[in-house]
């Protein structure tokens, strides 16, 4: 009798694992292609790092989306989103406490944070804005 039942239900658990290990492949391989639409911006943004070439870097994935500030005036300099191949619709600047009280950075779209301070005034380099 227990041997008639595992060969019924045998079967039927390793077709459940299998299909299990499927769908975990299936959306991993949907999250990679994801990943690798990422793009760089076709023209040049108002200053060049991670955010507007390197598509490859975690941090890119981690922030599709960035804007570029002026800290001082928390005026919007320029934006890229990635995932849309284009500048950041409708961007929103959003200053936080953690930015610095001048110089150009590299904020996240969404959130605002601070992920680059790309120039301090003074130094040599600062792009004009």
């Amino acid at each position: 009798m227990a041997s008639s039942l595992i060969r019924v239900a045998g079967p039927l658990l390793v077709g459940v694992a299998a299909g299990i290990g499927a769908i975990v492949g299936a959306s991993l391989t949907r999250d990679r292609k994801q990943q690798l639409e990422l793009e760089s911006a076709p023209r040049p943004l108002a200053v060049e790092g991670w955010w507007s070439s390197d598509a490859s870097s975690s941090l890119a994935h981690s922030h599709p989306a960035v804007l570029i500030v002026d800290a001082d005036t928390a005026r919007l300099v320029d934006s890229w989103d990635r995932r849309a191949r284009a500048r950041v619709h409708h961007p929103v600047v959003r200053r936080t406490p953690e930015w610095p009280a001048t110089g150009l950075i590299v904020v996240d779209a969404a959130t605002g944070d601070l992920l680059a301070v790309v120039s301090e005034p003074g130094h040599a380099g600062m792009p004009a804005t």
